[in-house]
């Protein structure tokens, strides 16, 4: 019997899998398990704006607090994006995607001990700590396995995570709230919390069993096929920056990270946001409230496979990035002059939210383009950094605004211009790292 790594005379004697092939079986071993901790870590991440409508009455918090605790996640975030670039070279991806999952199931957790604005905050605070690791992780297994040519295609798969969080998390938060209100003396809020977090527990300790660190102790590729991805990486890394440091001095990478910072000021601060919206359109249980938030993002599930598959098919990348999130920032226009048409307003969200996401998936493609090696986690977590700040600038300004005007039109129509704006810097990227891909 042949060991893993080995090839019989008889399959020896075969012709060599194709790379489309290996890259299939690649694709189907790694990205659902990632996809699936990333669908509890994004869960676990926005489920606060459904607790919201509970929670704000319970703890006596203002709209204004809300929107700050709220984004205070992206302040514990974003101060271990470039460490955690570091931390996955010390301790290896395996460490830092299971830890970083149990880590942030427990803090999750424990957010249904919130009592007051202040433990409001600080364990939102944490629960930014815990997830800081994770993604740089999740781009350094990806590089680890695929060509940046093939990446955008599995970014959009595992981006799926986002809106699925919302078509399958927002119906479910809303359904645990109103379901187990009361029970055991907890309040709706307080379960919801108990019941997302303790996925994330149990996945970070399936992480542990799955996830290797080095391609060569995948046991379950043959020799072969293993030969396949070390050639596909092999053929694009030498013109990438392997060390961090001298990757810092491209302008490139510095204007992914405006362009993070820009685009995520509206994917957030929608986010964050949009149980309120929905709520504001009619009288709904939360349930309901989850329903309708979830439909914007089920539109969006599709619209960002669909985007990167014409990407590919078309050999196309600038527009493919820029001209969607240009399209969510008119449909959110379109959203605050539909606010008296609760039908036509769910339209415009629709839209807006399908075409923040189709760029989400196109843009990640992109600092692997420039970056491999120990730059590639640490890079994704510099780009991170424009989210993290963003995560958290987002919701403020909402909250903030919101309280002022006594609406979301005035907050809505500042996200609007973020995504204008990050539309237009996409457009400058240099040519040479938005090309398209080979065939």
């Amino acid at each position: 019997m042949a060991t893993p790594h080995q090839a019989t005379p008889q399959s020896a004697a075969q012709a060599a899998p194709s790379a489309d092939a290996v890259y299939r079986k690649v694709t189907q071993r790694v990205i659902p398990i990632i996809l699936l901790c990333y669908f509890f870590g994004y869960l676990d991440r926005v489920n606060v704006g459904f607790a919201k409508l509970q929670m704000m009455s319970d703890l006596s918090l203002t709209e204004a607090a809300y929107g700050v605790g709220a984004g205070l996640f992206f302040i514990g975030y974003l101060l271990l994006q470039v460490p955690a670039g570091y931390l996955v070279k010390r301790v290896g991806v395996r460490a830092c995607l299971g830890g970083s999952l149990i880590a942030w199931g427990i803090v999750s957790i424990a957010t249904l001990a919130t009592r007051n604005q202040t433990t409001f905050y600080a364990l939102r605070f944490l629960l930014g700590l815990t997830e800081a690791s994770f993604f740089p992780a999740v781009i350094a297994y990806f590089s680890l396995w695929f060509p940046s040519y093939r990446l955008s295609k599995v970014m959009s798969l595992l981006f799926l995570a986002m809106p699925l969080g919302v078509i399958i998390g927002g119906p479910l938060s809303g359904w645990i709230m109103d379901a187990t209100h009361g029970g055991w003396g907890m309040n709706g809020w307080q379960w919801m919390f108990l019941i997302e977090g303790l996925p994330a527990v149990v996945l970070g300790f399936v992480l542990f069993a799955m996830v290797v660190d080095r391609i060569d102790d995948a046991m379950w590729l043959s020799r072969d096929e293993l030969a396949i991805v070390k050639s596909e990486l092999a053929r694009e890394s030498s013109d990438k920056k392997q060390a961090l440091l001298p990757a810092l001095k491209e302008p490139t990478l510095w204007l992914l990270c405006a362009i993070s910072f820009l685009y995520n000021v509206g994917n957030y601060g929608l986010v964050f946001w949009m149980p309120t919206m929905v709520k504001a359109l009619g009288h709904l249980s939360n349930f309901e409230i989850g329903v309708v938030s979830a439909i914007p993002y089920l539109v969006a599930a599709a619209a960002m496979v669909l985007n990167a598959q014409h990407s590919v098919k078309t050999r196309e990348r600038r527009w493919h990035t820029a001209l969607p999130v240009f399209i969510g920032g008119a449909a959110l226009i379109g959203s605050v002059a539909a606010s008296g048409a609760p039908v036509a307003a769910v339209a415009c969200l629709t839209v807006a939210v399908a075409g923040i996401m189709s760029t989400l998936a196109m843009f990640w493609s992109l600092p692997s383009r420039i970056l491999a090696g120990t730059a590639a986690a640490g890079g994704a977590g510099l780009v991170n950094i424009g989210a993290a700040v963003a995560g958290f600038v987002g919701p403020s300004i909402m909250g903030v605004l919101k309280q002022l005007t006594g609406s979301t039109t005035a907050g809505v129509a500042l996200l609007a211009g973020t995504l204008f704006l990050a539309a237009l810097l996409i457009l400058a990227i240099p040519a040479r790292y938005i090309k398209a891909a080979p065939r």
